[in-house]
């Protein structure tokens, strides 16, 4: 008797785990049919779909080749024999062509205005943008310095952890500011050439320093600094605003 109910239970145990694993894997195949299935399906369908619209496309366009020689070649048989339709046919045909010539000459038109109207616009849009250049005024308003070339002397007197590589000096005060420049910023970034000793500089609001005439040039064709993008006429507005 123990033996037998063993022996059932065992049995009874490896039925419900093949039935388990039978579900499992019927599962797992109907979750592949699924997801390959429709989607698939779909993808096959689109790109038929695409081959056909591409053959129909060509198929057309031979046609209607086809067509239009024949109508050209048989014109005075097909004037005997069937007139009206023949009429109908070179009316289609003329609006096909008219069509065709005015899709080409409106394209051929259209490509000669912007190649010719190009530059114009660009000087239009160019005009009317935020990037417009500095007056004369601002320019003034901006300080002037004079670069004055350390000796070695005054290098070692001047107390600084970086190397010294000149003064820039204001212009135009009783009381002019001094400003000691690094070796490595007594250089112009527009010129990208080194401070020569006497040198009259520009420096901006932002702080940043360049030769008088590179910076002249640059804020007549666009009033912002060349490295922060700083604006100079909203700055010097700003600035004029304050002091009344």
């Amino acid at each position: 008797m123990e033996y037998r109910v063993r022996h059932g239970q065992r049995g009874g145990s490896s039925t419900a785990a093949d039935e388990e694993r039978g579900t499992d894997g019927s599962s797992s195949s109907i979750d592949d049919a699924g997801e390959s299935g429709p989607h698939g399906r779909t993808g096959d369908f689109v790109s038929v779909a695409k081959h056909l619209e591409s053959a129909n496309t060509m198929f057309s366009f031979i046609w209607w080749i086809i067509g239009f020689y024949w109508v050209s070649a048989g014109g005075q048989v097909l004037t005997n024999d069937a007139p009206q339709l023949y009429w109908l046919c070179i009316v289609f045909l003329a609006f096909d062509v008219f069509f065709v010539v005015f899709c080409v000459a409106l394209a051929c038109i259209i490509g000669i205005a912007v190649c010719c109207c190009l530059p114009c616009i660009i000087a239009i849009l160019y005009a009317v943008s935020d990037q417009e250049g500095a007056s004369e005024d601002d320019i003034r308003q901006i300080p002037k310095y004079k670069f004055r070339r350390m000796e070695e002397p005054e290098k070692q007197s001047v107390t600084t952890t970086e190397s010294s590589g000149g003064i820039m000096i204001e212009c135009g005060t009783n009381q002019p500011i001094e400003k000691v420049l690094a070796a490595e910023d007594a250089e112009c970034c527009i010129c990208l050439s080194v401070y020569d000793d006497g040198a009259e500089l520009r420096e901006l609001p932002c702080g940043h320093h360049f030769h008088c005439a590179c910076i002249d040039k640059w804020l007549h064709i666009n009033a912002t600094c060349p490295l922060c993008k700083l604006n100079v006429r909203k700055n010097s507005s700003s600035s004029g605003s304050e002091e009344v």
